[in-house]
């Protein structure tokens, strides 16, 4: 019983948590980062180091907080077009906590909290909905019978493991071919309904992403709403291991919630996630 107190009163301690969660992120995107650009990282790493071992204590800035958030612009500033999704999200996160230091109003970090996962979710919404492969259920058709979906149930399936790799093997003596000829193929259903299972799966993402984004902008901080986006989150680890944009909207989703166990979901799902970004298995 005693640990247990203890888990709750750490989980209690504000927004403290939330940042502890964030920063731990953060320090393994960065690293796994650190391989791209590297030639104008290490001039930014080396100096911040610097300032932070001899003025650390001299100081008020936030200084680890301004090199992360160097170094993630270093990227966009090199790879604008090639970063991910999430690597925008991250930097606006980055940037609030970074304000939130200065002026010290919970409330305030909270509302910018709040507002940057509304927009992350409504902006997939709308890419979604802008993708006729997406809404028409052929995205997820494609990637299902591709096996790059759903893999870890897939294992459980062998004779669908075998139409997938069929498949697999169709699509990559295809990438090798000239386009010019205008050759062909044709995946083999690893389901009898798959595109109907498809379509239907399109449909309810958009629905639920959408009721979740809404939930969040008019109720951020009730249980329900919170149960909402740890269904969405889990669902999408499921679906796919997009570990650090998981773990990102987790984080988020810390700085918002006050329910004990919730809070606890929401820290086993980012340290669920950065053990897979570490590990590899999952997608930075």
């Amino acid at each position: 019983m005693r640990y247990l107190e203890d888990i709750k009163s750490k989980l209690y301690e504000g927004n403290k948590v939330a940042i502890q969660m964030l920063l731990l992120i953060l320090g393994v995107y960065v690293f796994i980062m650190s391989q791209f650009n590297s030639i104008w990282k290490v001039p930014i790493l080396f100096l911040g180091l610097l300032i932070w071992f001899f003025l650390r204590d001299k100081t008020k800035h936030p200084i680890i907080w301004l090199v992360f958030l160097a170094l993630l612009l270093c990227d966009f500033w090199h790879s604008y077009f090639w970063v991910a999704n999430h690597h925008f999200m991250i930097t606006f996160v980055v940037l609030s906590v970074i304000a939130y230091m200065y002026h010290q109003h919970k409330g305030v970090l909270q509302k910018n909290i709040q507002i940057i996962l509304v927009i992350v979710i409504l902006t997939s919404i709308v890419q979604k909905l802008m993708s006729d492969q997406f809404t028409s259920g052929n995205f997820y058709y494609f990637m299902i019978n591709k096996g790059a979906l759903f893999q870890f149930i897939m294992k459980f399936f062998p004779e669908s493991l075998d139409i997938v790799q069929s498949n697999s093997e169709s699509y990559l003596n295809l990438w090798e071919t000239n386009p010019n000829d205008g050759q062909t193929i044709v995946f083999k259903n690893i389901t009898p309904n798959i595109g109907y299972v498809s379509l239907l799966f399109a449909k309810i993402t958009i629905a639920f992403e959408f009721i979740v984004a809404m939930a969040i902008l008019w109720k951020p901080k009730r249980a329900w709403v919170h149960i909402l986006l740890v269904l969405m989150i889990l669902g999408i680890l499921i679906t796919r291991l997009e570990t650090a944009f998981m773990a990102m909207l987790a984080s988020c989703g810390l700085f918002l919630c006050s329910n004990f166990k919730l809070k606890l979901s929401y820290v086993l799902i980012v340290l669920g996630c950065v053990t897979l970004m570490v590990t590899k298995l999952g997608y930075h």
